[in-house]
């Protein structure tokens, strides 16, 4: 096979190696720095980036031929690249802006949000994952229909896209959180910039170019936060791990949280954070990327990264917030201009330790880890909309081609609104970023989530079972948010404002969950009486679940994958390495070796996996083509 590459054809790789070029000449003299504690050599590092990552959809845009290729990757996708997109799609710069905030004032608690994660993730390797997989549907809400009907289908539809992109403007609100405080810049501006740049790369490759992008995001993130723990613990103030722990007034074990709150207020705190995070990773929603993979076997596997993941990534990413503490008391007077200072934790400690270009490459991570999240919002709101609604009900015999186009055409949209809900999300938000996430999706996510999560397992409800479960929680959240929440005090004591938090996010889930779940049983009474039609469609739906998938997809896609993405981790990491040449200390290059260095080993393995597909592709070629060969 001797086929162009993808990535030689969109002139991908002479781009990337001109801005290499121009390295040598930008790091020939100490370059200034400005306000802010933000070099030359740190734009540098971070427009290349951007350069990278526009590339990146350019790169991919050939392979989506069809609405299935552009919405998950053509279910062929291997196992390891979905895992990987999975976890990376788990967090963003809210965790380091608005979950490292919560660490700054209360300690080890929000740990609590990663470990229930963990738990939730153990239930979707045993069983979810797998059915998952065998709905066997391009996009989610697709399975909402076979399960529940059209009218289910219709109304989370309706409400589920703006809600999507609701939450993906609260993503991008929280990199300008990010972006604004390094760079003093205007917050609004910021939003702009950014949402433009997500807009572009979900517009150019789809989930290729989302998965792709996640893929090397990944390592970025991971060798960058390793990186800023590690030379935050070298520092002779903090003194290693153990100083560190033993010097912060924050509460470090679970015993001491009571010092934070009242301890029935974080038990129920704890028992809603758990129950979100069930609800949310084993309900239908959840299983955009695992349709993605190629069978049952793959879906399981693929848990393993975000279950692995969760569990050892929250204890690297506690150390700056912590060590902040400490060296950086005042943040309030070190950036004025946020509305909750403490978010801003992380980028201090790290803007204190990183040596120059370091806090480039930071910064780079953290778009890194938002971009993924957006993008991945984006691309599934955008597939619900044009497989949901257009393709059904406004134009049911649009061919596949033009049904592509209005996907793109939709994406654009779609980023524009995303921009819109950011720059109101920035406007109005008057609470802390951590817990604003949290109480929206106490509020709207979990209704909607429990009857698709019930519904995987217990089959004797109606149609109108989903739509009209997620219409009582709805109801029964704007009863407890806009009726209880004023008088909490009256039935639990008085309670500061934290306290009062926790409590409304406990109130808030135990009722929506309760009385949803109580209501989806009841609607089992008038399964009987619904027509044979919805029944036999239900029943479909779990024939699906009953049959395994088998292997599938091309080998030759494979190979394109392995070849490009082998190419990008190459690239990026070569040039990571390359700012060893920045003038900084010997600590400060090692740095950039190892970031760069374990991008670029990776790169070197995919690229060596994919020259052997070829070798195998060509004996498999030449077999077919002997005699008598059938």
């Amino acid at each position: 096979m001797t086929r162009l590459s993808l990535f030689q054809k969109s002139k991908a790789l002479p781009a990337l190696l001109a801005l290499l070029a121009m390295a040598p000449r930008a790091f020939a003299a100490d370059a200034p720095v400005s306000s802010g504690g933000i070099s030359t050599y740190d734009y540098f590092i971070i427009a290349v980036y951007l350069v990278f990552i526009v590339i990146t959809g350019l790169v991919f845009r050939r392979m989506s031929k069809n609405t299935s290729d552009y919405f998950r990757a053509g279910g062929s996708m291997p196992w390891w690249i979905t895992g990987t997109s999975s976890w990376i799609a788990s967090f963003s710069a809210w965790t380091f802006t608005g979950a490292a905030g919560m660490i700054y004032e209360t300690g080890t608690l929000v740990l609590v949000l990663y470990y229930s994660a963990a738990i939730a993730l153990a239930l979707v390797l045993w069983k979810t994952c797998v059915l998952f997989r065998r709905m066997r549907v391009v996009t989610w809400m697709e399975a909402v229909r076979l399960r529940f009907g059209k009218g289910s289908e219709q109304f989370y539809t309706w409400v589920k896209v703006p809600l999507l992109l609701f939450l993906s403007g609260i993503s991008l609100n929280a990199i300008g959180v990010f972006m604004s405080s390094v760079f003093h810049v205007d917050m609004n501006l910021t939003l702009v910039v950014l949402g433009v740049i997500v807009t572009i790369v979900a517009f150019a490759g789809g989930a290729w170019a989302i998965l792709a992008s996640d893929f090397v995001q990944m390592f970025l993130v991971v060798t960058i936060t390793v990186t800023a723990a590690a030379l935050t613990l070298n520092l002779p103030e903090i003194g290693g791990l153990s100083n560190l722990l033993q010097k912060v007034e924050v509460p470090i074990s679970p015993s001491n949280w009571g010092s934070i709150a009242q301890p029935f207020t974080i038990i129920m705190w704890v028992i809603a954070i758990s129950w979100m995070q069930f609800s949310t990773m084993n309900n239908m929603e959840n299983s955009v990327m695992y349709l993605m993979t190629k069978s049952d076997r793959d879906a399981r596997r693929m848990v393993l990264i975000p279950l692995i993941g969760s569990i050892l990534g929250p204890l690297i990413w506690v150390i700056p917030p912590l060590a902040a503490t400490l060296l950086h008391p005042n943040l309030a007077a070190e950036f004025p201009a946020l509305k909750h200072p403490n978010e801003a934790s992380f980028v201090a400690m790290c803007m204190h330790v990183m040596p120059k270009g370091l806090l480039g490459l930071l910064i780079c991570a953290m778009l890194g880890a938002t971009l993924t999240s957006m993008d991945a919002g984006l691309n599934k709101g955008v597939g619900v909309f044009i497989r949901s609604f257009y393709l059904p009900v406004l134009n049911p015999q649009c061919p596949e081609k033009k049904l592509l186009v209005l996907s793109k055409v939709c994406t654009l949209v779609f980023g524009v609104l995303i921009i819109g809900f950011a720059l109101l999300v920035n406007a109005f938000r008057s609470g802390d970023l951590f817990t604003f996430v949290n109480q929206v999706a106490g509020s709207l996510t979990i209704p909607l989530a429990l009857p698709l999560a019930l519904g995987l397992f217990f089959r004797r409800t109606p149609a109108w079972s989903a739509w009209s479960t997620g219409l009582v929680g709805f109801i029964v959240s704007l009863v407890v948010n806009f009726g209880l929440s004023q008088h909490l005090d009256k039935f639990f004591g008085p309670l500061t404002p934290r306290e009062h938090g926790h409590v409304l996010l406990g109130v808030t889930t135990a009722s929506t969950a309760i009385l949803g779940t109580i209501w989806f049983f009841f609607t089992a009474l008038f399964y009987e009486r619904q027509p044979q039609e919805d029944k036999d469609r239900a029943e479909e739906f779990f024939q699906r679940l009953r049959t395994p998938v088998d292997v599938h997809g091309a080998k030759e896609v494979h190979e394109h994958l392995y070849r490009l993405l082998g190419l990008l981790c190459l690239v990026y990491g070569l040039f990571i390495v390359g700012l060893f040449f920045i003038p900084n200390s010997f600590s400060g290059r090692l740095s950039f070796v190892f970031c760069g260095g374990v991008i670029f080993l990776v790169g070197l393995i995919l690229w060596l996996i994919s020259r052997r597909k070829v070798v195998e592709l060509r004996e498999e070629a030449a077999i077919e083509q002997q005699p008598g060969h059938s």
